[in-house]
């Protein structure tokens, strides 16, 4: 949408036929006659209007000058609706074959492949508008499908009310960005890598060789027959050298401690200083990335191209990538952040008492919790326990078991097992809400959120019993994680709608897991924060309260301090 170009339009009235209107002419300009034309209809909100995949197209189009309206349909957006893990990501090609039973002419038909790929643009018009109108006319011919099953499935609303306004607000959204300091990530990736090879020497020291780290042949080799080292697991091809068997074997050898250090420093270089640097737009100064509603199954938005969501929280050097991250001049950043989101929609489906008072009455339920699996008072509760109770009450909310539980928190089974016992005796009404909701998943094939969303679960019909407890385990998060994304999307719409309804500069930027980033001018600062803070956590009421945390710096790192 920064890079693209607008070649053409192709618009269809007829399953059977369809219209090329062609923008682009040989001098690299846009035919202004036929552009202005389509602009007036474009941006008729009277004029209903279909699309696939309709976020990119508003995208691309407001680069343009054209804010598309009047759209009432979307076949990406209804497909995910009707039945989201189906065709993921839902491209057109497969919702077609799905709909129409047919195979659509692919990109490639008319681009080629490899070193041969054309441009859109130097395809000959011969050949490309036949091919456009192809696409345009199965968009127009699946939607009356689509439609339908929508209201079977009691989705119109949500296509209507949630998700088509939501991308609106997302392809403005990619359009504006969120500006990074090219200069610090690359700082920062040169520190890195010289961290990388500092540990890389001594892990070839303390092997007596060099060798491959990256190779898990080569690294195995090393650890358990070089070494000597215990096997922890194997796997089909050999010995596991897998996070979980280095961490157990980091008390055995320094070098199992170097090789996650040296792991942890690669991914920092290779998944975000670099990525985020080569990502950076040249025109803009800024990372614009796709964001997407048709790849999360649980609803929740997912950012691509390149993946922000990712972007580490918890470590130093994660703090320090996010300082990369900055406003434009002049201008702040603000990070607002539900306070344990999930657990209070826990609370509210289950409606336990004591899920119920803690959050109430503000009391710190990790803390709670602990006391409760440890039976001693909150006050007395050490760092060692608080965090036993934060990690139960999430593996709640994920259904781990206590094999998963035992390995996370490096404790045999058995301890985990008593853990997870103590808290469903503890929180009785959680343990009741659970079986509940998975008893109904198998005889519905289904759940749903808070707003009626559905997430179809094939697995729960399985004959396989690993199959069918994974159906288990989505059963029992999807409608706490897709109620969370539900909640997020409604005050995200909230706050977009109060900032234009107060005429403000303000803009949203990203929505990262329970956070939302936006950058203001200072004189709007204290507004834009009370907006923020009402809408988050007013928009939707649960029965215990929804709390967000707000902070406002020069970069997302001390906006989020």
């Amino acid at each position: 949408f920064v890079r693209g170009e607008l070649i053409g339009i192709a618009l269809s009235r007829a399953p059977d036929r369809g219209r090329f209107v062609p923008l682009f002419e040989g001098d690299g300009a846009l035919g202004g006659d036929a552009l202005g034309l389509l602009k007036r209809w474009l941006e008729d909100p009277t004029a209903p209007k279909v699309a696939h995949d309709v976020r990119d197209q508003r995208s691309l189009l407001l680069k343009y000058g054209i804010a598309l309206d009047g759209v009432v349909g979307d076949t990406q957006l209804a497909s995910f609706l009707i039945d989201p893990e189906k065709l993921i990501p839902h491209p057109l090609e497969q919702v077609a074959r799905g709909y129409l039973h047919r195979s659509l002419a692919m990109e490639k038909t008319i681009l080629g492949s490899g070193k041969k790929q054309k441009r859109f643009r130097d395809v000959k018009l011969a050949d490309l508008a036949p091919w456009a109108c192809h696409l345009a006319a199965a968009v127009q011919e699946m939607w009356p499908k689509l439609e339908a099953r929508l209201e079977e499935e009691g989705q119109t609303k949500n296509l209507r009310a949630l998700s088509l306004p939501m991308s609106e607000l997302l392809s403005r959204m990619q359009r504006d960005g969120i500006r990074a300091d090219a200069d610090v990530l690359t700082k920062l990736g040169e520190e890195f890598e010289t961290r990388k090879a500092e540990v890389e020497r001594r892990i070839y020291e303390l092997a007596g060789k060099e060798f491959n780290i990256a190779s898990t042949k080569q690294l195995a080799e090393v650890l358990f027959e070089d070494l000597g080292l215990p096997v922890i697991k194997r796997t089909k091809t050999g010995y596991s050298t897998a996070a979980d068997v280095l961490e157990r074997l980091a008390q055995e050898h320094e070098i199992c401690q170097l090789i996650l250090r040296q792991r942890a420093l690669a991914k920092l270089i290779n998944t975000y200083t670099r990525v985020l640097f080569e990502a950076i737009e040249p025109e803009t100064g800024r990372i614009h990335c796709t964001m997407q509603q048709t790849i999360g199954v649980s609803g929740r938005l997912i950012t691509t191209d390149p993946d922000l969501q990712r972007t580490p929280i918890r470590t130093d050097d994660g703090k320090r990538i996010r300082e990369a991250f900055i406003p434009r001049d002049g201008w702040v950043l603000i990070s607002a952040d539900w306070s344990q989101i999930e657990l209070r929609v826990l609370a509210h489906f289950s409606q336990d008492p004591l899920l119920l008072e803690s959050f109430t009455e503000n009391v710190d339920i990790h803390r709670r919790t602990a006391s409760q699996l440890f039976e001693v008072p909150p006050e007395e509760v050490n760092a060692f326990q608080r965090n036993v109770g934060k990690t139960v009450n999430f593996a709640t909310i994920y259904g781990q078991g206590a094999t998963a539980l035992g390995q996370q928190l490096g404790i045999p089974r058995k301890e985990a097992k008593g853990y997870i016992d103590r808290y469903f005796e503890r929180y009785a009404k959680v343990r009741a809400w659970l079986d509940r909701t998975i008893a109904d998943a198998h005889v519905s094939g289904y759940v749903e959120t808070l707003l009626g969303r559905r997430r179809y679960i094939p697995q729960l019909s399985s004959n396989n019993f690993t199959d069918r407890a994974y159906g288990e385990r989505i059963a029992a998060n999807t409608p706490i994680q897709g109620s969370a994304a539900d909640l997020c999307k409604i005050a995200m719409l909230e706050i977009d709608r109060r900032f234009r309804e107060e005429e403000l500069e303000a803009v949203m930027m990203l929505q990262i897991h329970d956070e939302l980033l936006f950058e203001c001018p200072p004189a709007e600062l204290d507004a834009v924060k009370a907006i923020v803070k009402d809408r988050m956590e007013h928009s939707t009421e649960l029965t215990v309260p929804l709390v967000v945390d707000i902070g406002h710096g020069a970069s997302w790192a001390e906006a989020k301090e």
